[in-house]
């Protein structure tokens, strides 16, 4: 009986282990990383001064600069893995995209660094990139996997082509 159990919960271990790891294959070769930051940034002129913000909040021009710059990486993300980051520089998301299409894997991170979603978009296996949108990709596309703040599965969904088969 104890062989058995061990058995299992090495068996159980593996698979885990294994689905986790194919949720984030990708079929695409030599992928670029590129970072990229969600802020709202602005400039503005006060008392004759150039004030420059990221998210409402007072940033020197190198920060600025340095958000501003990395929206060109969504557009030349054809594709490429995409590293989003938020203001204090915590990865937010690492996904597979073509400019602002989900095309892979993608793994979304709580603030605490821990996984909070892992899951697959519509991966295209064709050479035609434009219109992505409007020819079926950018869709959750076979299972995605939700965690707590303290690592543990709470949520699988199975999607087909978009729409959701199982909970």
């Amino acid at each position: 009986m104890k062989n058995i159990l061990v058995a299992f919960c090495l068996l159980f271990s593996f698979t885990s282990a294994f689905s986790q790891a194919d949720t984030i294959k990708t079929s695409y070769k030599d992928l670029q990383v590129k970072k990229f930051y969600s802020i709202m940034t602005e400039s503005l002129s006060v008392n004759g001064k150039t004030v420059y913000k990221a998210n409402g909040k007072e940033v020197t021009k190198e920060k600025y600069d340095l958000y501003n710059n990395s929206r060109n990486a969504m557009q030349e993300c054809t594709p490429c893995i995409l590293e989003t980051y938020d203001e204090n520089a915590k990865l937010q998301s690492k996904a597979v995209q073509y400019k602002d299409c989900n095309v892979g894997y993608y793994i979304g991170f709580f603030p605490n660094g821990k996984v909070k979603t892992i899951g697959h978009y519509r991966e295209n296996e064709s050479a035609v990139w434009e219109p992505l949108w409007d020819n079926g990709y950018c869709i959750k596309h076979g299972r995605w996997l939700e965690y707590n703040e303290k690592g543990k599965l709470v949520k699988t969904e199975y999607y087909d082509f978009g729409n959701i088969k199982t909970k």
